[in-house]
């Protein structure tokens, strides 16, 4: 219950979200549109992503290893990756990665 409430309301939202920018009339407009709640966008699924892997699989002891690795996932490395994937809407990190 205390993780399906805010998961539902992070789907409506998104799903309002989703709604107004397809009502963009230009395909410009749009683009901005999703490039800018993407980030955010793919943070918000590997959280979501792996607690519903952690608590939708059965509990064997042969899926033991995989529920620990995707614990680690939502409570470590979502917050590590969080400032890198906010970090790519810069465009000085976008062109020192492409001279990579």
């Amino acid at each position: 219950l205390f993780g399906l409430v805010p998961f539902l309301l992070t789907l409506i939202s998104y799903s309002c979200i989703i709604k107004t920018i397809m009502g963009i009339p230009s395909t410009l407009g749009r683009k901005k549109a999703f490039s800018t709640c993407s980030s955010h966008l793919i943070v918000v699924t590997l959280f979501y992503g792996t607690i519903v892997i952690v608590y939708v699989l059965p509990k064997t002891r042969t899926l033991r290893d995989l529920n620990k690795v995707c614990s680690v996932f939502y409570t470590v490395l979502t917050p590590l990756v969080n400032p890198f994937v906010y970090s790519l809407r810069n465009k000085d990190i976008k062109q020192a990665l492409k001279k990579a």
